[in-house]
């Protein structure tokens, strides 16, 4: 490895290290365009997989400076499962989950579920791939230690957790008892849920309108996603 002059001192040492990045994403175009980003400058991509499985063949065979993982991949386990098994090997391990949802807890994952230090970053946030660099940077520094200022992501318009599951059930298309008996709760503490989305999310009451499917695609919005069409699904 050449050497370099280190400044004025005329000391001359080895150049730092590039950081050893995984990158996780289960789509092909977006896995392609972020590869090239990562592997650049100060950091080196070791691989780029498109599941959690293949990732963790990956990781066995390279020391990780920071992983860059999609929330959702699909079939099998999701980025943030991976990141815990990744850190248990590796403590220190730099975490970046990217992710087209808004707020974890729409796919039933809490802040609080996240690696102590992890970035949480929304596709639709990165006009520019910097920034996205610049979190790989951050991480890597940082490690397993917390944020000074967790949790770091706005809670999606102010929604509890109670909300956010209940946004995520009604998308999935249950109704109000099958979403009672799924959160183990009263058909009329479902129907309260409900009545508030309506409120807190501006859904002004229309009875031309159906509430349920304004709720759904509010959720797709915040999800980053565009909701089903009826007419292909019918």
């Amino acid at each position: 490895m050449p050497v370099y002059d280190a400044g004025m001192t005329g000391v001359r040492t080895q150049p730092p290290a590039p950081l050893r990045v995984l990158l996780v994403e289960d789509d092909a175009l977006l896995r392609t365009s972020l590869a090239q980003a990562l592997d650049m400058g100060p950091m080196s991509l070791v691989g780029a997989a498109s599941s959690a499985r293949e990732a963790a063949t990956i990781a066995d065979a390279h020391n990780l400076d920071v992983l860059v993982t999609d929330l959702e991949l699909g079939r099998g386990p999701n980025g943030v499962v991976l990141a815990h098994a990744l850190r248990r090997q590796r403590p220190d391990l730099g975490v970046v989950v990217l992710t087209s949802y808004a707020d974890p807890r729409l796919v039933g994952t809490k802040m609080a579920q996240l690696p102590a230090g992890a970035e949480y970053i929304t596709k639709q946030s990165v006009d520019d791939l910097d920034v996205l660099r610049r979190a790989v940077m951050r991480v890597a520094l940082r490690g397993g230690r917390p944020q000074a200022d967790e949790p770091a992501v706005i809670r999606a318009m102010g929604l509890t957790d109670s909300q956010i599951e209940t946004m995520r059930l009604i998308a999935e298309g249950l109704s109000n008892a099958e979403i009672a008996r799924r959160r183990v709760v009263t058909e009329k503490a479902v129907e309260v849920t409900v009545s508030r989305l309506r409120r807190q999310l501006g859904l002004e009451h229309d009875p031309s309108r159906n509430t349920r499917v304004e709720i759904a695609r509010a959720y797709f919005a915040l999800a980053g996603a565009d909701a089903p069409d009826p007419a292909r699904t019918a």
